[in-house]
């Protein structure tokens, strides 16, 4: 992944899919939204934005699993998911992780930048389990507040799956940086 980074494109935005596609679903019905994915990713694309977007394998498969409260484990994917899926590939945004590896560490990685490539993840994920595995818990407090924005959905998204009315979402700004100190001669 690190080299298949380095050969890509600086990005602005690293997607947590799975993050985003369940949002709202913990319902009767829910189920892993790729609509909302697709919300997420056209918004920061129309913002001139350029968006990678972070799926496990088993999101890119005919049968998705479903992990919302809904009493049906798995879902068949549509062919208007399908179309998101393969237009993401075509648009060389999509990176679907390998069977088994744990997608967040894909997102965390992607957004330490290259050079002057300053990339942030777009996910609500409280990240309780992931700093001791990563850093010391001053300097991941430090990359979370500077490397993750967080999502918000309005109330139509949570809406069953057949609601007319499109979610409405904000982003919210990513952190500025702090410019570095100027070395006087």
């Amino acid at each position: 992944f690190s080299r298949w980074l380095e050969g890509q494109p600086a990005f602005d935005f690293v997607v947590d899919g799975p993050n985003v596609g369940y949002a709202n679903q913990n319902f009767e019905g829910g189920r892993f939204s790729f609509a909302q994915v697709a919300e997420v990713v056209s918004m920061l694309q129309r913002a001139g934005k350029r968006v990678l977007l972070i799926l496990p394998a088993k999101y890119a498969r005919d049968v998705v699993p479903n992990h919302t409260s809904s009493s049906q484990p798995d879902d068949r994917i549509t062919a208007a998911d399908r179309a998101l899926l393969d237009g993401w590939r075509s648009e060389g945004l999509l990176y679907t992780t390998g069977p088994g590896m744990y997608d967040d560490w894909y997102w965390m990685l992607a957004t330490v930048g290259r050079g002057d490539s300053q990339p942030v993840a777009v996910t609500n994920d409280a990240m309780r389990d992931h700093w001791a595995d990563l850093l010391p818990a001053r300097d991941f407090a430090r990359w979370r507040a500077s490397k993750v924005v967080p999502f918000s959905f309005g109330a139509a998204a949570s809406a069953p799956r057949d609601a007319a009315a499109p979610p409405t979402l904000a982003v919210a700004d990513p952190p500025v940086a702090d410019p570095p100190p100027a070395h006087e001669a």
